[in-house]
């Protein structure tokens, strides 16, 4: 009886084996079927180029009173340091609050020539709030 019991727990592990391999496969397939490229970026294994070939864009945001809020609002953010490779890109700006929360995105297009592009939010956002900015270009 007990053979019996051992060639049943062997054919249990060589099928558990088997199914395991081919979904470890499977997955490795449809990985290997993302692209990659200088404009879009996802799984491979590819160098993507960046326009901006020296420094990083910076970002310092100005504040005024909002009578409606209480207090003081963020009015305009200002990113500096982008090279003329990025013209015509676009930029997301994310304000970050507690806990990296998003409290609002901003975006518009770098000028010709880069240098510095002006954004201004599009809903009030508490300057209070604000913990952090985080700058992006894409396209």
């Amino acid at each position: 009886m007990s053979t019996v019991f051992t060639a049943l727990a062997r054919r249990q592990t060589l099928v558990a084996v088997a199914l395991a391999l081919t979904l470890f496969g499977t997955t490795r397939g449809f990985a290997a079927t993302l692209g990659t490229g200088t404009s879009n970026l996802g799984a491979g294994n590819a160098t993507v180029a960046s326009c901006q070939s020296s420094g990083a864009p910076t970002a310092a945001y100005s504040v005024a009173y909002d009578p409606a809020l209480g207090g003081y609002a963020v009015a305009a953010v200002t990113v500096t340091d982008l090279d003329a490779g990025c013209a015509g890109k676009t930029i997301s700006l994310t304000l970050a609050g507690a806990g990296g929360s998003s409290l609002g995105t901003l975006s518009g297009t770098i000028p010709a020539g880069g240098s510095s592009l002006l954004l201004t939010p599009g809903s009030t956002v508490a300057a209070a709030g604000v913990t952090g900015v985080s700058v992006a270009v894409a396209g």
